[in-house]
């Protein structure tokens, strides 16, 4: 991997450009998104209106799975992010436009073409930012530069839900379109003076040359000899399903099963966005060169043990408050063992993986997250439906997941002195 020589000040002023334009685009963003569920939710009376996201971002990602990476690893990232953000905003112009010509369950088809193509755009920033982090800071920031993307994501998740439910109920859906191109152009505009340091490639014009098939099988080979990306997979796929149990299961339970209504999920919902907000914040100071191995097992670990107390929770306690209370403490420890592996696995692999294959990574690695969402949701939504003691799924699941982790802690001790071994 060729070095770029990037001071810390300039990494600084990069990471304050790049968590501002987060803040702004993933608040506006996920507040557009509810306002959207509502609208829907409104005019058309279906269910559906608050998941089209899990439907269609899968099917994007499986679609995108080889051309994006490609051509994030051919093409400048800067160009990429440019053309992606203009042609979201005018996917944004065109949505704003065509909405109001459909009535009832009609505007699902608006919002399903404009949720396609805003999947397509967003998915093209996102990686090409991912795979731009070597051009942005120097490898001393890229752990602050991941803990902090998160926490904008993470003080997104906490406000949106409260602001959208508010905006919404002051000014309609058409402000918040409003909003999200304004948002979306402020965004666009700090990622124009943001600085690019470009490193001198000559494997970046051969591959430019290569075929579609041959570049992504070339990524695949590169996966497939790096044993810290196989690691990734084999703990991300049962994680990934295991946890949607949490996204179907947790407002479920409490409100069908112990119809508790819809306070205390907002109160676990919130605990658990502070917990992710907390941990990121406290990983953007803590270094983890020298303790990768507890920052990813040590979490894990707890991750199992936690999804069980939170069963426990839900089994012996039948108040409102008293769910709301034990509850929140649970989901806020939940959150901070999530997010502290997920930001040490990220920066390991920012850090390794050169700038040329990290399109083709990151693509392969989201997709085949991506997919095992739908999967876990279609799975869980069966049990929590078909058991009347559905909290016990929460227990068995943690049971499995502890289960799971340390029968594989052999295996990743391995993988990471593998890796180690060929780093050196």
């Amino acid at each position: 991997m060729s070095e770029i020589a990037i001071s810390d000040r300039q990494s600084n002023v990069q990471i304050f450009k790049d968590f501002s334009s987060n803040l702004i685009g993933s608040l506006s963003g996920e507040m557009f998104s509810f306002g959207m569920g509502l609208m829907l939710l409104n005019q058309t009376h279906l269910a559906i209106s608050f998941g089209i996201s899990t439907i269609i971002g899968p099917f994007v990602s499986l679609l995108l799975l080889v051309p994006l990476g490609n051509i994030v690893d051919c093409y400048p990232h800067r160009v990429i992010l440019i053309i992606s953000d203009l042609l979201r905003l005018i996917s944004l112009l065109l949505f704003a436009w065509t909405l109001p010509l459909f009535a009832g369950t009609g505007k699902l088809i608006p919002v399903v073409i404009f949720s396609m193509l805003d999947y397509i755009w967003t998915d093209f920033s996102s990686t090409a930012y991912s795979a731009a982090v070597h051009e942005l800071v120097n490898e001393r920031k890229i752990q602050k530069l991941s803990s902090l993307t998160s926490t904008a994501s993470s003080i997104s998740s906490i406000f949106s839900p409260l602001l959208g439910v508010a905006l919404y109920s002051l000014v309609g859906f058409e402000t918040f379109i409003v909003i999200e191109v304004l948002s979306s152009l402020v965004s666009f505009l700090i990622m124009l003076t943001m600085n690019f340091h470009y490193a001198p490639k000559t494997t970046k014009k051969q591959s430019t040359q290569a075929g579609q098939l041959q570049m992504f099988k070339a990524g695949i080979g590169y996966i497939r000899h790096r044993p810290l990306i196989k690691g990734v997979i084999m703990i991300g796929v049962l994680i990934n399903f295991i946890f949607t149990s949490l996204t179907v299961g947790m407002p479920f339970v409490i409100n069908d099963t112990l119809h508790l209504g819809n306070l205390p999920i907002s109160i676990l919902e919130s605990a658990d966005s502070v917990g992710v907000l907390l941990g990121s914040l406290a990983m953007s100071w803590q270094p983890t060169k020298n303790y990768v191995r507890q920052l990813l097992v040590i979490p894990l670990i707890m991750d199992g043990l936690i999804m069980m107390l939170l069963g426990l929770v839900l089994m012996f306690f039948r108040s409102a408050a008293s769910v709301s209370i034990a509850g929140a403490f649970v989901m806020f420890l939940l959150g901070v063992a999530i997010v502290i592996p997920n930001i040490v696995m990220q920066v390991e692999l920012q850090k390794s993986v050169p700038t040329e294959f990290l399109g083709r990574v990151t693509t392969t690695l989201i997709t085949i997250n991506s997919l095992i969402m739908p999967l876990g949701t279609l799975f869980y939504t069966y049990l929590f439906q078909n058991i009347h003691a559905n909290y016990w799924i929460f227990i068995v699941n943690g049971l499995f997941s502890t289960i799971y982790i340390l029968a594989l802690l052999p295996k990743i001790n391995r993988f990471l002195d593998q890796e180690k071994y060929q780093q050196n």
